[in-house]
């Protein structure tokens, strides 16, 4: 049995957790389910040692672990795997697992990667090819290679936080079948998730956390989805507006010609040619690592194609200033982390020109501006001075759809923007999408999940291997959709 006990954990001003009580069974999957910001990471890390609790205690089958300290956690037999990954970018995967718990003679990577593929196809997906760096991978590899790393230590605990929002359909129903074997093993699986109905559909008991609260435990089969939503927000589930569709022009807002890209003797995109227009949300589907990042970071500027070129239209004039681009790596691309939330906002290039006249920086400007889209965009926050590593995940994904939209751009290009946000969250950002489009703006979302794209978008593609193919409205049954992101095109 794992335990926590009148945990209560403080940052700054903020109080994470207060007086929580947590417990799971062995053989038992525990969903411990809230809104972005609720304390759930804070709750996790602290379970696996990593973060020390103001006061409580954490125990395993009756031995108090000592807190704070992530090894001995590890060593006692708690394994955790973060919604952002955390692994050594410049290092191969193979050198990465070799410091988990795979590699058992020394530095011996062809062990290490036989035994890794063993173990990730039991998971259901295949690994990459070996030698290629992690930078090199996309967000889905990395999350696939955290959990191998921890269960390569055979845990007796193993704590998930949002562990399947990078899966394709086709992956999610074998994944949660390996959590429920991982579960008649005996073991323990805490499962931190935001999608209720796979909370539902796996685990056996889900507790609820509130403001870093424990308000409701309660038993998967004797709940639902609209009561789970209750409890997180207080409220009924909050629906998804409709993309504005009416709104949609012929003008062009941004264009993209043939696009190709090699790297490492593979074609990343392949002849890949797409147009958005004034007043409409278009979709991308795929699973990741199929050419999404690449054609984001090529928008962005921060990768040149092999062949092709796009253009963003501001008022018959082009240029990527009229374009603003919303990483799926917060952590890595989209923030600094030390640095504070208004200087995080000097990232985007329309931003910093704005409160730089004459070179000067208006470090007051810069602060009110940051004040204002805290309150506008209800990102929970200290205050602006406070670095962007004390907000949630979930919150530091709102700085980032705000920073976007203070840019007042003409395109806005979202990749996977809602990934990590609780359903008050998600539903904010679709509606702001859906405004910025009905207001003239342009979307671009790409995402991997094909209920928010078939919710916003009116024309949706699928990008498979690099390529895409446009899904006519009587193509777009979700198992369908779900074949061709898994590349079964004929």
């Amino acid at each position: 049995m794992l335990i926590a006990r009148d945990i209560s954990r403080r940052f700054g001003r903020t109080l994470a957790l207060d007086r929580v009580d947590f417990e799971a069974a062995a053989g038992e999957i525990h969903a411990l389910i809230g809104e972005n910001g609720a304390g759930k990471t804070t709750l996790m890390n602290i379970l696996a040692g990593r973060v020390r609790p103001d006061s409580g205690e954490v125990s395993l089958d009756g031995a108090p672990l000592p807190a704070g300290s992530a090894s001995r956690a590890l060593k006692a037999g708690i394994a955790a795997v973060n919604q952002s990954p955390m692994l050594f970018e410049r290092f191969s995967w193979e050198e990465n697992l070799a410091l988990g718990g795979f590699d058992t003679s020394g530095f011996d990577l062809k062990k290490v990667a036989d035994r890794s593929r063993a173990l990730a196809e039991r998971l259901g997906f295949e690994l990459p090819p070996t030698g290629a760096s992690i930078e090199q991978r996309s967000v889905a590899d990395r999350v696939r290679l955290e959990v191998l790393r921890a269960l390569s230590f055979d845990p007796r605990v193993l704590i998930l936080d949002e562990p399947t929002g990078v899966l394709a359909p086709s992956e999610l129903a074998p994944f949660l079948d390996l959590l429920r074997r991982l579960r008649g093993e005996g073991r323990i699986i805490v499962l931190i998730t935001h999608k209720l109905g796979e909370a539902l559909a796996v685990a056996d008991r889900i507790s609820v956390l509130q403001k870093g609260r424990m308000v409701a435990r309660t038993i998967a089969a004797k709940t639902s989805e609209a009561e789970l939503a209750r409890l997180m927000i207080g409220q009924v589930a909050i629906s998804v507006p409709e993309a504005a569709r009416i709104t949609a022009t012929d003008a062009v807002a941004l264009k993209i010609s043939d696009l190709f890209l090699n790297r490492d003797g593979y074609r990343v995109l392949d002849d890949l040619s797409l147009e958005v227009h004034a007043g409409e949300i278009a979709g991308i589907a795929g699973v990741d690592g199929n050419g999404q990042t690449e054609l984001v970071e090529i928008l962005a500027g921060a990768r040149r194609p092999d062949a092709g070129d796009f253009s963003a239209f501001e008022n018959g004039s082009r240029g990527r200033s009229s374009l603003a681009v919303i990483p799926e790596t917060r952590d890595q691309d989209g923030l600094v982390l030390d640095m504070p939330l208004w200087e995080n906002l000097l990232l985007a290039g329309p931003l910093l020109s704005r409160l730089t006249p004459r070179g000067w920086l208006r470090r007051a400007g810069a602060i009110a501006l940051c004040r204002e889209l805290l309150a506008r965009f209800s990102i929970r926050a200290p205050g602006p001075d406070a670095p962007a590593a004390a907000l949630s995940g979930g919150n530091r994904q709102r700085l980032e759809v705000a920073r976007a939209i203070a840019c007042d751009p003409r395109v806005i290009v979202a990749h996977n923007v809602c990934r990590g946000l609780d359903i008050a969250g998600t539903a904010e950002v679709h509606r702001i999408l859906s405004a910025f489009a009905a207001a003239g703006g342009a979307v671009l979302l790409i995402s991997s999940d094909l209920e928010e794209l078939l919710a916003m978008c009116e024309r949706l593609f699928v990008m498979s291997r690099g390529r895409l193919r446009e899904t006519p409205v009587a193509e777009r049954d979700p198992s369908r959709l779900g074949l061709l992101m898994a590349g079964h095109w004929k």
